[in-house]
């Protein structure tokens, strides 16, 4: 009995010794203390600001053909209602289908000419985003009753007619899933590219790798490739689960849906490319690269609406997130069936993204070497 109770405090001792070691390697690095403690407090005003369904402001469109007195009373309510941001007034029924596919407004209302008889209001949403369309839709829903039950009972009351753009049924699968296919790539690449030169240098195959007669810019190029193929790769299965077996209708085209993953990947990879050269181990890449998907998902009107973050953040988003751009321009394409002239403002950024990044990982990659 005693040989077994010593046994157990030698045990427990060999265990509180290692514990101590890992406490004391985990506070005593830098890197950890800080992977520890900021991310956290990072995602938390993230979240906090960013993972939100009620919207900030809805951006709308006007067309009003009905130019009576009632159709003033109502734009003047929508005008003084803070959540309510009037982004264009339409002079054409295809003014205002040309606008909504070019994302101006989150819902548009069409007054027709005898608005004033009927009361009738055409309520057009974007339905690209379901939780953000229906969000917006209750909203105006609700000025709407409210204007009804302030108006005489000589006026006819307001009446809303529903209808939804890009996703007609409003079925949140169609949005959620088409996002994912660059949302998930965005991880895929983060992973892999981050490991590239990271997992080199652990292994000790860096200094044999510098050895072949492969220059710094074909080594990068060689180590940027793989994870940018794999990504668009699997784009291309998943574009092929929400066509096929989903059966979520493709409007545009799939050489331009081709386009946009292959920017969206090399856009990518840079960033990934630059935390694995940074990254002192395999395992602090790996974590930054999940440090920095996360964020990117939350922030790219996957989940929550665009339009419910505050418009600082808004700001922020458009200038360091790739994934916002493509998830637009993949949305525009697959559900609304944009063309390459309608979409290229999104891509742009893409472009501009791989370009700084990749000279970036370069000029840090022959830092190392020398």
């Amino acid at each position: 009995m005693m040989l077994k109770v010593n046994s157990l405090k030698a045990a427990w001792l060999r265990i509180k010794a290692l514990m101590v070691k890992e406490f004391l390697l985990m506070w005593l690095d830098k890197g950890t203390r800080k992977i520890l403690f900021i991310p956290i407090i990072v995602q938390c005003l993230i979240f906090g600001y960013g993972v939100t369904f009620n919207l900030e402001k809805i951006p709308y469109l006007l067309l009003d053909e009905s130019h009576t007195p009632q159709s003033v009373r109502l734009a003047g309510a929508l005008h003084l209602n803070p959540l309510f941001e009037l982004q264009r007034t339409c002079i054409s029924q295809e003014d205002l289908v040309q606008s909504m596919a070019a994302g101006e407004g989150l819902i548009a209302l069409h007054l027709p000419p005898e608005f004033a008889k009927t009361g009738e209001v055409y309520l057009i949403a974007d339905a690209r985003n379901t939780a953000a369309a229906n969000t917006a839709s209750a909203y105006l829903t609700e000025l709407i009753a409210g204007l009804n039950a302030a108006q005489g009972t000589g006026q006819s009351a307001l009446r809303l007619d529903y209808r939804y753009y890009y996703n007609e049924h409003n079925i949140t699968r169609y949005s959620i899933l088409t996002s994912m296919i660059l949302a998930l790539s965005l991880i895929q690449i983060l992973l892999l590219a981050s490991q590239t030169v990271a997992r080199e240098r652990e292994e000790g195959n860096f200094d044999m790798l510098l050895m072949t007669p492969a220059t710094s810019v074909e080594i990068l190029i060689g180590k940027a490739v793989p994870p940018a193929a794999a990504a668009c790769l699997q784009s291309l299965i998943l574009f092929l689960l929400c066509r096929f077996y989903f059966e979520i209708p493709l409007r545009g085209s799939f050489l331009l849906l081709c386009l946009t993953a292959i920017l969206f990947a090399f856009a990518v990879v840079g960033v990934g490319m630059i935390v694995s050269v940074l990254a002192r181990s395999a395992q602090q890449a790996l974590i930054t690269a999940f440090i920095i998907a996360l964020p990117c998902v939350i922030l790219s009107g996957l989940i929550t609406p665009f339009a419910a973050m505050p418009q600082v953040l808004q700001l922020i988003v458009k200038c360091i997130n790739p994934l916002y751009y493509g998830i637009s321009a993949l949305q525009r394409i697959y559900l609304a069936g944009a063309e390459f002239d309608e979409i290229y403002p999104l891509l742009l950024p893409l472009i501009i993204c791989a370009g700084v990044t990749m000279p970036v990982t370069m000029r840090l990659f022959r830092r190392q070497l020398q």
